[in-house]
């Protein structure tokens, strides 16, 4: 095989080899700071008490409490504490206690997402039918900080309606609190010193990578896998000749 040919084989593969290399570039250098929340609702006078972060053995032994509960006595606006954008909403049963969980979880960054997740405590399917409609927000959307997401309909007092607040870095949990601007930490030290309760138990931050998963990135993956048959390829034809 002659040199030009040689070079019309390779020149591809360099191509994708510099897509790769600036793929990966850009999300490690991609901004992967922590959000400064705001208070997800806007009624923080409809909250009758919190349910700690950390809340050691939450419904069975060794278990601690993922997010903070924020227990409401009338209906409330849930806002985004955040800009960014709805990369999921679902529904599921508590395994716990049998009710319908309603979950809007929102991307930050590639390293950090809120999950707010809405427990109005309802039983029934016209009930939870109804909590879903009051859901506004869809899959895809970009939210800015205070921008409403929905209602969380209250069930009465005989019932445990609340916000379940989760912040995840990298997928692991962490409490939203450490990461709240100084007004909404306020807010939440009001309600825990009036009703007597409390925001968080002592707990370990993570360590966690400073460098993004790059196999989550289709521009890294799309390429390598054409690269690699591309290359073997060109090994048959360079074999052959």
């Amino acid at each position: 095989m002659n040199a030009k040919k040689k070079a019309i084989l390779i020149l591809p593969l360099i191509v994708i080899v510099s897509i790769i290399g600036y793929s990966y570039y850009t999300m490690s250098t991609s901004d992967a700071e922590p959000p400064t929340l705001e208070f997800p609702i806007a009624e923080p006078e409809n909250i009758e008490k919190l349910s700690a972060y950390h809340t050691p053995d939450w419904g069975e032994p060794g278990i601690y409490h993922n997010g903070i509960d924020l227990i409401t006595s009338d209906n409330v606006t849930i806002i985004s504490p955040t800009a960014g954008t709805v990369i999921a909403k679902t529904e599921h049963i508590n395994t716990y206690g049998g009710n319908m969980l309603f979950t809007i979880s929102i991307e930050y960054n590639w390293a950090w997402q809120i999950d707010l997740v809405l427990e109005p405590d309802f039983y029934d399917d016209t009930n939870n039918s109804l909590q879903t409609s009051m859901i506004e927000v869809e899959v895809g959307q970009s939210v800015e900080t205070g921008d409403e997401i929905g209602t969380l309909l209250y069930n009465g007092p005989s019932y445990h309606s609340h916000l379940h607040y989760m912040l995840r870095v990298q997928g692991t949990d962490v409490c939203a609190y450490n990461y709240s601007s100084s007004a909404a930490q306020t807010i939440f030290d009001n309600i825990a010193e009036d009703s007597d309760t409390r925001v968080l138990y002592p707990y370990e931050e993570p360590n966690f990578a400073t460098n993004p998963n790059i196999l989550r990135n289709p521009m890294i993956i799309i390429p390598a896998i054409v690269g690699a048959i591309y290359g073997i390829i060109l090994v048959i034809i360079l074999k052959k000749r």
